[in-house]
C-alpha cells in the first residue's frame, strides 16, 4: 500500500471529530442519549464484533508471518563476474524487472508465509599482510529453491555470470556460505527524500550504453578505501501486484495536475522511468567497530558519529545520485540494536515505509545495482571467470537413441567381426551421432 502517515492521521482525526459532533448535537437538541443507545446498540455490537474478528485475523497473520520469516532458510552464494559481460542500461533495467517478477508471490502466499526477498551483498575483508589490497566478494542472498530463477534473471543482462562452485562437490554444485559471525558496530539505512513518484538520480534519463562506472563499483571502491570489514546490502522486496497499476495511475494523475512548468520535466522523467514491477529497496551499510586511542593513551570504542561517517562514506556514491529525487540518510539512533540483529540474516523491515520512501521502479534498481562487469572495472579486487559460459549452438547436431544393426550369423563366426555401419554414422553406446560432412 502507498499510504502517507498524514493520510492515516487525517482519517483517524476525522472519525473522532465526527463522533464528538454527533454527541454534541444530540445534547444540544435535548435528545436522550440512553434512548439513542438502545436504537444503535445492536448494529454497533455487530460492527464491533466484525472489527474485533478482523483485528484478531490481522494479528494472527502477522504472528504467523513473523514466525515463518524467521524460519526461512536464507543461503549466500558468491557471484563470479565475467571478463567480457557488458550490458546497456535498458538491459539491466529489464533484468531487475524480471528478478522482481520471479521473486514475487501471490497474495494468498504472502498472507501466511510473507513475501520472500532477494539481496545482493558486497563484502570486503581488509588485507592481512602489507602490500595486499584486500578481498571483495559479491554475494547473492536468497532461498535455495530460488537460486536458479534469480540467476536466470541476472543472466539476461550478464550471460557469463556464474556462482562459485563447491570444490568438494563432484557435480560442481554452487558453494553455500554459512552465516557470517560479523556483528556490525553500526548500520546505516537510506530512503528517498522526495515522493516515491519522482525517479532517483539519473534513472529518468535514457542511456544508450553503460560506459560510466556503476554505483555498485564505486561503493566497492569506497569499502576498499575504508580498509576494514564491511558489508553493503541491496535488499529487494517485491511489492504487491496492485502497487504496479496504482503507481502508474498516480503518475498519470500527477502529470495531468502538475501546474508548475519547472517541475514538468521531473514528472516527464518519472513517467519514463515508471512501469514494470515495483519493489521496495533496502540499501544498508554495516561496518565493524574498532578500538581507537583515547585520552591518556587508553583505547576506546569508536563513537556513534565516527561509525556513522564511515558508513556514510561507503554509501556516498549512492547518495550522490542527484536529480529529480535522491537518497538521504535515515535516523537510526534508537534502532541500532534491532538492525544489528537483523543484519546477519538480511531481513528487511516487516512493514515497508507506508509513504513509499523505499518504493523503486526497475530503472531505479538498474541505476543503483548495475554489476561492475565493464572493462574499466577490472581493477576491483573481485573474483572473475576467465572462461566464458558458452551455450550449445542451436545448429549443433543432436543425438538420439537407435537400435544398432546386428551382423548376420555368418559374420558372428568370422574371426574378425565388423559392424554394418554407414559411412556417415558412428555408433557410440547405443547413441547415433550424425557427423556433418559439409564441414
Amino acid at each position: 500500500m502507498i499510504i502517507g502517515a498524514r493520510a492515516v492521521f487525517v482519517v483517524l482525526s476525522s472519525a473522532v471529530v465526527a463522533t464528538l459532533l454527533v454527541i454534541l448535537g444530540l445534547q444540544a437538541t435535548g435528545d436522550d442519549l440512553g434512548t439513542v443507545w438502545q436504537e444503535i446498540k445492536l448494529p454497533l455490537s455487530v460492527i464491533a464484533v466484525c472489527v474485533a474478528v478482523m483485528a484478531a485475523s490481522v494479528v494472527a497473520s502477522a504472528v504467523v508471518r513473523v514466525r515463518n520469516r524467521r524460519r526461512r532458510a536464507m543461503v549466500r552464494y558468491q557471484l563470479v563476474l565475467s571478463q567480457a559481460d557488458e550490458a546497456t542500461f535498458e538491459e539491466v533495467a529489464a533484468t531487475f524487472e524480471l528478478l522482481v517478477q520471479t521473486a514475487r508471490e501471490a497474495m494468498t502466499e504472502r498472507l501466511l508465509a510473507g513475501q520472500p526477498w532477494v539481496a545482493l551483498e558486497s563484502w570486503f575483508l581488509p588485507a592481512r599482510r602489507a602490500g595486499e589490497t584486500g578481498t571483495a566478494a559479491l554475494m547473492l542472498l536468497c532461498q535455495p529453491h530460488r537460486r536458479e530463477s534469480a540467476m536466470a534473471a541476472l543472466r539476461r543482462a550478464y550471460p557469463d555470470l556464474m556462482l562459485r562452485a563447491d570444490p568438494a562437490s563432484p557435480d560442481g554444485a554452487p558453494l553455500q556460505f554459512a552465516q557470517p559471525s560479523f556483528v556490525p558496530g553500526h548500520v546505516l539505512r537510506v530512503r528517498k527524500t522526495r515522493g516515491w513518484a519522482h525517479p532517483l538520480g539519473l534513472a529518468g534519463h535514457r542511456y544508450e550504453t553503460s560506459n560510466a562506472r556503476s554505483t555498485m563499483a564505486d561503493i566497492i571502491r569506497q569499502q576498499q578505501q575504508a580498509g576494514r570489514v564491511s558489508c553493503v546490502r541491496w535488499c529487494v522486496l517485491p511489492a504487491a501486484d496492485q502497487v504496479d497499476s496504482r503507481a502508474a495511475d498516480k503518475l498519470a494523475r500527477l502529470a495531468r495536475s502538475e501546474p508548475n512548468p519547472a517541475r514538468s520535466g521531473d514528472v516527464q522523467q518519472a513517467l519514463e522511468s515508471a512501469g514494470g514491477a515495483m519493489s521496495y529497496l533496502e540499501l544498508q551499510a554495516a561496518i565493524e567497530c574498532r578500538q581507537v586511542p583515547g585520552r591518556r593513551g587508553r583505547s576506546r570504542p569508536e563513537s556513534f558519529s565516527e561509525l556513522q561517517n564511515v558508513c556514510r562514506q561507503m554509501l556516498g556514491p549512492g547518495l550522490s545520485q542527484r536529480g529529480p529525487n535522491h537518497l538521504s540518510e535515515r535516523l537510526m539512533v534508537f534502532r541500532q540494536g534491532l538492525y544489528r540483529r537483523r543484519f546477519t540474516r538480511g531481513e528487511p523491515p516487516l512493514l515497508p515505509a507506508p509513504g513509499g520512501a523505499t518504493l523503486v521502479s526497475p530503472r531505479e534498481l538498474a541505476a543503483l545495482m548495475e554489476l561492475p562487469s565493464l572493462g574499466s572495472e577490472h581493477a576491483l579486487p573481485l573474483q572473475r571467470n576467465t572462461v566464458p559460459h558458452l551455450p550449445i549452438p542451436t545448429e549443433a547436431p543432436r543425438a538420439h537413441m537407435v537400435e544398432p544393426p546386428f551382423p548376420p550369423a555368418a559374420a558372428e563366426d568370422a574371426p574378425h567381426k565388423e559392424a554394418f555401419v554407414a559411412d556417415d554414422e558412428e555408433i557410440v553406446d547405443a547413441e547415433l551421432v550424425f557427423e556433418d560432412r559439409r564441414r
